[in-house]
């Protein structure tokens, strides 16, 4: 346990080396800029448009960090060589990865963090309106961003980094729109081969858009504590596999 705290530390270190933190203010800066432009609606009403509008602008930037956080972590220390030192010593891959996983998370949580609270502020300074009920959506989203992090780095160790770029970006895609889509084609009868490659997919690939509650914390009274008991399993049991995978995929790497 102590190697994985030790490269979690690392994790967490590179990512305050890199500056991508100061990505938290400049998120600030951003909402603060654009609020001006709300449309005149009643207090109550702007209150709820800005509460959506700052968790959907969040949701992106967890997305874009969890990608520059996770895209290199196995596959430039590769190349760099710099795994070879750390596995020369007595860390298993699992070690390994598992602590640059936990790395990530962390710098992930504590970046959302920040991020909520500057929302819980921006909105009690506009409009003198507290909605700690934010952080639900908060942590909807964080849960996004752990399993687009897993997937990033169960290919980062088998594939390069603008590789795992693309594909990442066509999972994003294919886990927010399968639903949908996919239902759709099921119900009109999609038949043969067809037919049995959309049940894979619709049940293999995580549905990213169970994570999509900024219209109910923003526009209602959350989603409830049941829900977010729901999918943060659901979650857990996807990060699990992802990264079980990616473990797999990298002790058959011959390094």
């Amino acid at each position: 346990m102590r190697n994985v705290l030790a490269l979690s530390w690392q994790v967490v270190r590179d990512a305050a080396r890199r500056k991508v933190f100061y990505v938290v203010f400049l998120f600030g800066i951003a909402v603060v800029a654009l609020s001006p432009l709300l449309p005149t609606f009643e207090l109550g009403l702007k209150a709820q448009f800005l509460r959506d509008v700052s968790l959907s602008l969040t949701s992106l930037f967890a997305v874009v960090l969890a990608v520059i956080l996770s895209v290199g972590q196995i596959s430039s220390e590769i190349d760099r060589k710099t795994v070879y030192n750390v596995l020369s010593k007595p860390v298993s891959r699992f070690e390994y990865l598992l602590g640059k996983y936990i790395g990530v998370l962390v710098s992930l949580a504590a970046i959302l963090f920040v991020m909520g609270l500057e929302i819980l502020l921006l909105v009690y300074l506009r409009l003198s309106v507290f909605t700690p009920i934010i952080f639900e959506g908060i942590f909807a989203i964080f849960l996004e961003a752990a399993i687009i992090s897993a997937f990033c780095i169960c290919l980062s160790t088998v594939t390069s980094v603008p590789v795992n770029i693309l594909s990442v970006i066509l999972f994003y895609l294919v886990t927010h729109l399968k639903t949908g889509f996919l239902h759709q084609q099921l119900i009109e009868g999609v038949k043969g081969i067809a037919k049995v490659f959309s049940w894979a997919v619709y049940y293999v690939l995580p549905n990213l858009e169970n994570f999509n509650i900024s219209q109910r914390v923003g526009y209602g009274h959350g989603a409830g504590w049941l829900y977010m008991l729901r999918i943060t399993g659901y979650a857990l049991l996807f990060m699990i596999i992802i990264f079980g995978i990616g473990v797999l995929l990298f002790r058959r790497r011959n390094l």
